[in-house]
């Protein structure tokens, strides 16, 4: 035993005495001439989604080629990925501008990319009380249809190929977000209303105006599209068309904006596309001339004119209220709602944290 604690004691002092002999490690040497960065590169939320052309998917839906073996099987106009009526309205090529409230573009993106018609800016500058505008405009080999993926062979019918004007959307974003995704743009082309519209204000005045004049940024005019949808169940994706909503606008001449398979009657567009004045569209669809000049805030209300208890109509349709529109064409989504259940509290219910839709860069009050 004593031979034992002699060795144990003679490790135990060598390890000792071999860490007391080591030396620590030199302090670190700072070198003055260090490179220092004072400012650094302004913090951006980047934008993505997919731009789009809302008339187009509409038409898809409708014109969509029946399958005998499920005949409700079309695909639903719905802005999702892997919805085929995405792929035939995405706008291959387009670009996407970002414009502050003062008018300024303050970001782009590059050519909206197939076969989605995805985006992406650089950013914008990391303020979640700034609201932009997205305004999309079109660009050289701008393509609509997806034609290689639903030829014609097939029963698809063709999205005709016009010209497509600089449309801007009115929902504004905010960067609220680390990125603001599942941005939806849409762009608008002479198939649609702006087609229907060029011929009706050409009736009226007598004078023949082309769509190109009407849709002239430089002319002054405005040219607000309001499309009120059905309820959507998730966020603003879905895209079914309302119906029997009628509008009153406190500025401005208002146009019902309707479809009928293409070739029904005189006075339609390559897509169907029809208008008629101070009428109620049977597609909850709009179409709103300002003239140059007419400054200050307007208010487009909507009504409800259906009772359908089992639908759960009349619904509800929030106002569109703008305090001036910019000139050219834009373009607004506006979702029905209906009439919401009460609920009833449940004491033992512990609360639970309110959803997080700062990625949708909803602007902050």
């Amino acid at each position: 035993m004593k031979v034992r604690s002699l060795v144990v004691s003679s490790l135990s002092a060598a390890v000792l005495s071999a860490c007391a002999d080591s030396s620590a490690p030199p302090p670190p040497v700072l070198d003055s001439k260090a490179p220092y960065i004072d400012d650094l590169p302004e913090h951006r939320i980047p934008v993505s989604g997919v731009v789009f052309d809302p008339e187009a998917m509409f038409y898809s839906f409708v014109t969509w080629p029946a399958d005998p073996e499920d005949p409700e099987g079309a695909p639903p106009p719905a802005l999702l990925y892997g919805m085929p009526t995405v792929m035939r309205s995405s706008v291959w090529g387009a670009q996407v501008h970002m414009v502050s409230p003062t008018g300024e573009v303050v970001d782009s993106s590059g050519p909206a990319l197939p076969p989605w018609g995805n985006f992406q800016t650089r950013g914008l500058p990391a303020d979640p009380t700034v609201p932009y505008l997205i305004r999309a405009e079109p660009a050289e080999g701008l393509m609509v249809g997806a034609s290689d993926f639903f030829p014609p062979e097939a029963g698809f019918a063709p999205i005709p190929a016009v010209p497509y004007y600089p449309t801007t959307s009115m929902r504004p974003i905010a960067a609220t977000g680390t990125q603001c995704l599942i941005q939806s743009p849409a762009i608008v082309g002479e198939a649609g209303a702006l087609g229907a519209l060029a011929q009706v204000i050409s009736e009226e005045t007598g004078t023949s105006m082309s769509v190109a004049s009407l849709a002239d940024a430089a002319s002054g005019r405005s040219v607000a599209l309001l499309w009120v949808y059905s309820p959507s169940p998730v966020l603003d994706a879905f895209l079914f068309p309302s119906g029997d909503i009628a509008a009153e606008t406190t500025a401005g001449t208002l146009y019902a904006i309707d479809w009928a398979p293409p070739g029904s009657f005189l006075g339609q567009t390559e897509m169907g596309y029809f208008a008629t004045r101070d009428g109620v569209s049977t597609l909850g669809y709009y179409a709103l001339v300002v003239q140059p000049g007419t400054a200050g805030a307007l208010t487009v209300s909507f009504v409800d004119t259906l009772e359908d208890p089992e639908m759960g109509r009349p619904w509800e349709v929030p106002p569109f209220f703008v305090q001036g529109l910019p000139p050219g064409v834009s373009f607004t989504r506006l979702f029905a709602m209906a009439p919401m259940p009460p609920v009833e509290e449940n004491p033992y219910e512990e609360p639970a944290p309110p959803p997080d839709f700062g990625f949708l860069c909803y602007p902050m009050e």
